[in-house]
């Protein structure tokens, strides 16, 4: 694979932290390979690699400061790497991006035929990867909805969610994962300011729904119970129209 363009920063971000004023040096590259694959590569002509690199900073720093990650914890990357090239998942034949570690892929066919603003999409998959880099996973054992939901939570409440998301209030169960458990984070937060940040730093060696109780004194069927009640909306979510201890297991995401 030839990498045809290479934007490198490096920046120090200056991070209030909860528990310290940290500064954690972090070293970003974003990489466009799409130039002999794709020659009219959108992503080259609407987004940009000095774009690109500018957004996975900030995002960077959006998701440390939300889940109040320091030098002395959270996995401590000190490089993150953003690559856009093609890519073909046989079990996610919609996926837009995967991460393996701090190596995120973003795959440049779904930018390619996206059919909105691809610019604004392409930040929000910025951000809800970045979450995923960055998040803890239980070694393993946090479901992947409750994974995928954080990224969004995260992309969320940046100001990057896809007017195609479901509703508030959506969904059948709290871990279905994207957009419905982002909601239901978002519902949990409003309870307790912090809970998000918490809720992950609890999941940095295993994953418990225990830590709901622990955390907001309920079970976390019954936040959900008590989230569908106050938005009044049974049944499925619509359809989407689109789509450390150790290092975050290699993933894939797709709608």
């Amino acid at each position: 694979m030839r990498l045809t363009q290479l934007v490198f920063f490096v920046i120090l971000l200056a991070i209030a932290l909860k528990s310290t004023q940290a500064i954690r040096p972090v070293e970003c590259e974003v990489f466009d390979n799409t130039t002999t694959g794709t020659p009219d590569s959108r992503f080259r002509r609407e987004v940009g690699t000095a774009y690109g690199a500018d957004a996975l900073i900030t995002a960077t720093e959006f998701v440390l400061k939300t889940f109040g990650q320091s030098d002395a914890g959270g996995r401590g990357y000190d490089f993150v790497l953003l690559v856009v090239e093609s890519f073909y998942a046989i079990d996610t034949p919609y996926a837009f991006a995967t991460t393996n570690g701090s190596r995120i892929l973003m795959n440049a066919d779904y930018l390619q035929t996206f059919p909105g603003n691809m610019k604004e999409e392409f930040t929000g998959i910025v951000y809800f990867t970045s979450g995923l880099v960055w998040q803890w996973t239980g070694n393993g054992g946090t479901p992947v909805g409750l994974l995928t939901g954080i990224a969004d939570y995260i992309r969320l409440t940046a100001g990057w969610g896809y007017q195609g998301w479901p509703p508030r209030g959506s969904g059948l169960r709290w871990d279905e994962g994207y957009a419905i458990t982002a909601n239901f984070l978002e519902h949990c937060e409003g309870l307790r300011p912090g809970f998000v940040s918490d809720l992950n730093a609890m999941m940095i060696d295993s994953y418990s729904d225990a830590y709901f109780v622990e955390l907001l004194g309920k079970p976390v069927n019954i936040l959900w119970e008590y989230y569908k009640f106050e938005y009044a909306t049974p049944g499925p979510a619509p359809a989407l129209e689109y789509g450390s201890p150790e290092p975050a297991p290699a993933q894939t995401f797709g709608y």
